[in-house]
C-alpha cells in the first residue's frame, strides 16, 4: 500500500477510482479533509476535459462540412439527370417529327420514349419541388 492518500490504490480501474480522488474525503491519518486531486492531476483532467471537447466540436464541423458537399454533388446529380432526360425527349421528339414527315412509324419508338423522358422529367421535377417546401 501507498502512503499518498490522494492516489488511487493499485489495480484500482475505472470511473470509479478517478471519482474517488476528485471528490475528496478524508485523511484517514490526520482526519482532515483531502479536497480534490493535486493541481497536476486537475491540470490534466481540465486538458483532457478541453481536448475532448475540442474533438467534438472539430467532428461537428466535419459533419457539416460533409452534409453540405453531400448536397451540393446531390444538386449537380439531379440537375446532369434533368438535362440528360431533356435532351433524351428533344432528340426523341424531333426523331418522331421526322418520321411523320416521312411518313414512317413515329408514334411508337420515339413518341414513346419522348413521352417515358417527360414523364420522368416532371416526376423529377415534383420531387425536387417537394423536398425544397420541407
Amino acid at each position: 500500500m501507498t502512503d499518498d492518500f490522494d492516489e488511487p490504490l493499485e489495480g484500482d480501474i475505472g470511473p470509479a477510482s478517478a471519482a474517488e480522488h476528485t471528490r475528496g474525503g478524508t485523511d484517514p491519518r490526520t482526519g482532515t479533509g483531502t479536497g480534490t486531486a493535486n493541481g497536476r492531476e486537475a491540470l490534466r483532467d481540465a486538458g483532457a476535459v478541453s481536448e475532448a471537447e475540442e474533438l467534438r466540436r472539430y467532428e461537428r464541423e466535419r459533419e457539416e462540412r460533409r452534409r453540405r458537399t453531400n448536397a451540393v454533388s446531390g444538386r449537380v446529380a439531379l440537375a446532369a439527370v434533368a438535362l440528360f432526360l431533356a435532351f433524351l425527349a428533344y432528340d426523341s421528339a424531333a426523331t418522331a417529327v421526322e418520321a411523320r414527315r416521312r411518313d414512317d412509324p413515329w408514334i411508337y419508338p420515339p413518341a414513346v420514349v419522348a413521352g417515358i423522358c417527360l414523364a420522368g422529367l416532371a416526376v423529377l421535377a415534383a420531387w425536387t419541388l417537394r423536398r425544397r417546401r420541407r
